[in-house]
């Protein structure tokens, strides 16, 4: 096992920068997600510690050891893409021995590991089988199993779920994380699905634009965005944004929504134009409101009703033409046209510089 550690690392592609100034540290033994859109520079990142992609500047080490100048084969790591690249005319044994076999391995070590390997993942009785006739979800445990087989100090997953449908997808996650928590190894995982990040990492390290916004744990960085870009990307639906403007009346500070009021209990420092952020969880329809809220109504008309059985995904629109997002409990009769008021939990509101996106407070 070992630690990884970036420090200021960047990857040029000619006048595109991929990655800019990458500085991360991923403890030994961690599970760290890579989260964030397309074109982000997470799986960047990973290619640039697998040694795919030569890094333009800054340095890479697993664990005291720099890894810059190093070939794949020598950085004791082992990758699963999102394509599983099974050799198709060998069979599953094969495939997960074949690295083995490169290796030197005795005939009775690399049956051993491959049948080790294949009980972790359930697949002993797969290994007589060509990949064609594999399902989807039997060709993600193989290739999973000839990374397992290597038996190295960090494993690096690159989206290997995307090919699968979301009932298979929700039981390969359930298996990944419970292979980590055998195997107490190193684990560098890339999606672009907030999902799989927060129930699958330790911490969650958020890219965009190939510069690392945050990371932390799926918790602090539900509760405690660092921007506007985390606090939309990190929760599903995201949270909505609110223009809104700072009025005082009798000496108290208020928060101006359209003709709602939101009382503010921090003093705000300056004169900056103001984002109010809430998610749609925090959003209530009045028959149904939890205690101890600071509730605030405010008026919307509803524009879309989407049933998920547990509750209303419902998409609004304000007076103003702000549109947003609430969940809502099901037992809620809704039309679409319908002019609603709904309760905001003035206590789990955020509010964010418009101009530099980052969280005041």
């Amino acid at each position: 096992m070992a630690s990884v550690t970036f420090e200021q690392v960047t990857k040029q592609f000619d006048d595109f920068t991929a990655v800019k100034n990458l500085n991360l540290e991923i403890a030994d033994g961690e599970f760290l997600v890579f989260v964030g859109p397309s074109g982000c520079g997470k799986s960047t990142s990973l290619r640039l510690l697998a040694g795919l992609e030569d890094i333009s500047s800054g340095q890479i080490s697993i664990g005291d050891r720099p890894v810059n100048h190093l070939s794949p084969k020598d950085r004791d790591i082992a990758m699963v893409f999102q394509s599983y690249a099974l050799y198709p005319h060998m069979s599953v044994f094969e495939n997960m021995a074949f690295s083995l076999q490169l290796q030197g391995l005795s005939k009775t070590e690399v049956k051993k590991r491959v049948e080790n390997a294949a009980a972790q993942l359930g697949i002993e009785m797969l290994l007589h089988r060509k990949p064609k006739e594999l399902s989807g979800g039997q060709r993600q445990r193989v290739a999973v199993g000839r990374a397992i087989v290597r038996q190295p100090s960090v494993f690096l997953m690159d989206e290997p779920l995307s090919n699968l449908d979301a009932k298979l997808r929700v039981q390969a996650r359930k298996e990944i994380s419970k292979l980590h928590d055998e195997l107490k190894t190193t684990f560098i995982y890339v999606t672009h699905d907030q999902v799989e990040a927060m129930t699958m990492g330790d911490r969650i390290a958020v890219m965009k634009d190939g510069i690392l916004q945050q990371v932390d744990t799926p918790g602090n960085l539900y509760n405690n965005p660092v921007n506007m870009f985390v606090a939309s990307f990190i929760g599903s639906p995201a949270m909505n944004f609110f223009g809104v403007e700072p009025v005082t009346d009798d000496g108290k500070t208020y928060l101006q929504l359209g003709q709602a009021r939101i009382p503010l209990t921090t003093k705000l420092s300056g004169d900056r134009p103001i984002t109010l952020g809430i998610r749609p969880e925090n959003i209530y329809h009045p028959q149904y409101l939890p205690p101890d809220i600071a509730a605030v109504e405010i008026q919307a008309t509803v524009n879309l009703i989407e049933m998920m059985g547990n509750e209303l995904i419902v998409y609004l629109e304000t007076p103003e033409k702000a549109e947003f997002v609430a969940r809502l409990d099901p037992r809620v009769d809704l039309q679409s046209g319908q002019a609603i008021a709904l309760i905001l939990d003035a206590n789990r509101i955020y509010l964010f510089d418009r101009e530099q996106e980052t969280v005041l407070f």
